[in-house]
């Protein structure tokens, strides 16, 4: 069966359109019509409805610690995964492979085609092409009888978008809304921007709930925040500045999250009984998210 409509040229867009009248893209609350209310520069829809522009900004993978950490949830039932910042699809497209049961939502500015799933987790190599046919689209996408992803949240977070507390198994961002909030916010108080988009993301992770998110701003501003927003049992970790301005993982565990019992149980002794925060460099914190995750429960 062919993925196109008789329309190619709007093929992307009629899975979008679909979404929309099953009820799964739900729009910012001040916008009466069905047209996305928001672009950016970063965005993958073309204005003339065209195949979707893929670009490095729009198309990340899902990291390797987030994969890590997701795999654990492996044996959870119902289990429900929030990205921030989905851009193209690709990183909860990967999400949807390693759980295929996971129900996901994301919170982005435009709308993505939740029934068309990308095949790889890794398009970098792709991004040059020009999607132009029904080849091309099967390189890249994997037609879906029901959608990979079951809501989508369009508008700017927080302040747009109000969701349901102690929701999420697991939350992940990659240069999402909280590191653009940051950014938008330069002329005014970042760490209050930082404190007011991590404690709304807190509240809608469950208490076994893990979040990562993989871009701090480089200024401390993103873990001081989740520092002062967080539980006393939480678990954080975080990487060490080994640059002036880079980005970097920061993960926090709740305390039923299956991660936070692998640290606390780690015989390395990464973390001691009354620690809840640990810093560690980029690599140290790869290959002990790869080791602990290896434990038995």
């Amino acid at each position: 069966m062919s993925m196109i409509g008789p329309d190619r040229r709007s093929w992307y867009e009629q899975g979008i359109r679909r979404a929309e009248q099953d009820g799964l893209i739900h729009y910012r609350r001040d916008n009466g019509g069905g047209e996305c209310p928001i672009s950016d520069d970063y965005s993958h829809i073309r204005h003339d409805g065209g195949a979707p522009l893929l670009k490095y900004t729009n198309a990340r993978p899902l990291s390797a610690i987030a994969g890590r950490i997701l795999e654990l949830y492996h044996d959870h039932a119902d289990v429900r995964i929030l990205e921030l910042g989905p851009g193209a699809g690709v990183a909860c497209a990967t999400a949807s492979r390693l759980l295929p049961r996971a129900i996901i939502d994301t919170v982005s500015l435009t709308p993505l085609n939740p029934y068309l799933r990308f095949r790889r987790d890794d398009v970098y190599d792709h991004i040059a092409e020009q999607i132009t046919d029904e080849q091309c689209l099967s390189r890249l996408y994997g037609p879906r009888r029901s959608p990979f992803v079951r809501d989508q949240y369009i508008g700017r977070f927080p302040r747009e978008i109000i969701l349901r507390e102690q929701t999420y198994h697991f939350i992940y961002e990659n240069h999402g809304a909280i590191f653009h909030n940051l950014l938008a916010n330069e002329d005014g108080d970042p760490t209050e921007v930082a404190r007011t988009s991590i404690s709304s993301t807190l509240s809608l992770l469950r208490r076994d709930g893990t979040m990562v998110i993989m871009a701090s701003d480089g200024a401390h501003r993103i873990e001081d925040a989740i520092e002062s927003c967080s539980a006393g049992t939480d678990i954080i970790v975080t990487c060490k500045r080994t640059a002036a301005y880079h980005s970097f993982p920061c993960v926090l565990a709740r305390e039923g999250s299956p991660l936070w019992v692998r640290f606390r149980e780690d015989e390395q002794g990464l973390l001691s009984a009354s620690q809840r925060i640990l810093r560690l460099d980029t690599h140290t914190l790869e290959a002990a998210i790869l080791r602990i995750c290896r434990l038995r429960r």
